[in-house]
C-alpha cells in the first residue's frame, strides 16, 4: 500500500523497526546482525530504600565535556563528572545540535540532581557514564563497554543506575 507523502522505500512499513533498522545499518556494516539473548537478564531487587539509594546515570547519546574529541560508534566510554553543568554530544543518529539546546532530553543530569534535591533518591554517584548508543559490533559492547561500566559503578558503590538511551 502506498502512503501518501511517504519516500521511496517507506511505504510498506509492515516489517517493523528493527527490519528496517537492520537494513539500514548493513548498508555500512555489511556483516551487522542484532545480537539476540533468549533468557530474561536477572532481576536484582534494590537493597536500600530508594531516598537512600545512590544513583549513576549511564546514557547513550554521545555526551561527552567541551574540549573533548567527538565519541566513536567503536565502543568507547566516557566518565564525567556528576558536577558537570556544560555537555557536548557527538552522535550521527540524532541532531545533537538541538539536543545541545536541551541536554537534559538525551542525557538528564540536572533532573537527577533535582531529584536528589527533593529527596526522591539518596545520592548522585559522583560519575556520570556516557557511551554512543549506536555500536555495531555488539561484541566490542559486551566484551570492552560493559565491563568498563561495571566496573565503575561498583567503585562507586551505586545502588541503580538510570539508563537513558539516545
Amino acid at each position: 500500500m502506498k502512503i501518501a507523502g511517504t519516500r521511496p522505500g517507506f511505504d510498506d512499513d509492515s516489517r517493523g523497526f528493527a527490519a528496517i533498522e537492520r537494513d539500514h545499518v548493513r548498508t555500512f556494516v555489511p556483516d551487522f546482525e542484532w545480537l539476540r539473548f533468549p533468557d530474561p537478564s536477572q532481576r536484582n531487587p534494590l537493597t536500600v530504600p530508594l531516598g537512600e539509594a545512590r544513583i549513576a546515570l549511564i546514557g547513550t547519546a554521545g555526551a561527552h565535556l567541551p574540549g573533548e574529541p567527538g565519541m566513536s560508534p567503536r565502543g568507547e566510554v566516557r566518565f564525567i563528572p556528576s558536577t558537570s553543568t556544560k555537555i557536548d554530544f557527538t552522535h550521527p543518529g540524532f541532531d545533537t545540535a538541538r539536543a545541545a539546546l536541551d541536554p537534559e532530553v538525551v542525557f538528564p543530569l540536572e533532573t537527577v540532581r533535582r531529584l536528589v534535591e527533593a529527596g526522591f533518591v539518596g545520592e548522585l554517584a559522583p560519575t556520570a557514564i556516557s557511551t554512543m548508543g549506536f555500536i555495531p559490533r555488539g561484541a566490542r559492547v559486551l566484551g570492552h563497554l560493559v565491563p568498563e561500566v561495571v566496573r565503575r559503578v561498583r567503585d562507586e558503590e551505586v545502588h541503580l543506575a538510570l539508563l537513558v538511551p539516545a
